[in-house]
């Protein structure tokens, strides 16, 4: 496959109000890159983001071993509001989180019901991050209706708890490959 020179990016906001860079999910790039309608699809989308950066693990050929990797380094899901999309050059864009494939349409989730948005975004991921992306659905469907929408404090708690324990097992990976490498 063939390496983009473009690279599809997004400023997302979260419901803490924060707004990230992210880069778009290979299989999202080739369908903005071929529809147009695609890109006025993903503007104001909800879509799954990653809350905390990826721990990077070692290939293993173990069918096992890649399914418990998988569920050990997998950071934390939540829901962000797409601002804009934009393009910038691939040397720029491999620095920002990728998000996830799962997007829907603001003309969809503003008129469909809590239920249906929620089965469609959770996906299979673990239970936490089921829970918070349907907390963040909520937060940003009473953004419509309500003025003074807050984040759910608990679920706020939760997020940032589970967001800091994939930092500490970030740098504490880091620390063996150090130790590791520098072995005399």
């Amino acid at each position: 496959m063939a390496r983009l020179k473009q690279i599809w990016c997004a400023d997302v906001i979260r419901p803490n109000g924060r707004v990230v860079k992210y880069r778009l999910t290979r299989d999202l790039q080739h369908a903005l890159n071929s529809d147009s309608r695609g890109r006025n699809e993903m503007q104001n989308a909800l879509i799954v983001i990653p809350l905390a950066p990826y721990l990077r693990t070692e290939k293993s050929k173990s069918v096992d071993d890649r399914k418990s990797l998988l569920q050990t380094s997998q950071p934390p899901f939540g829901i962000g509001l797409v601002r804009r999309i934009y393009r910038l050059s691939s040397g720029q864009a491999r620095y920002f989180q990728v998000t996830r494939s799962q997007f829907i349409g603001h003309q969809y989730w503003t008129v469909r019901p809590f239920k249906s948005c929620n089965s469609y975004l959770r996906h299979d991921y673990p239970w936490l991050s089921q829970k918070q992306i349907a907390a963040d659905i909520t937060y940003w469907q009473n953004q419509l209706f309500k003025r003074n929408t807050r984040q759910n404090w608990f679920w706020k708690w939760v997020s940032s708890y589970r967001v800091k324990h994939q930092l500490k097992k970030i740098r504490y990976s880091q620390y063996l490959s150090d130790l590791k490498n520098w072995k005399v």
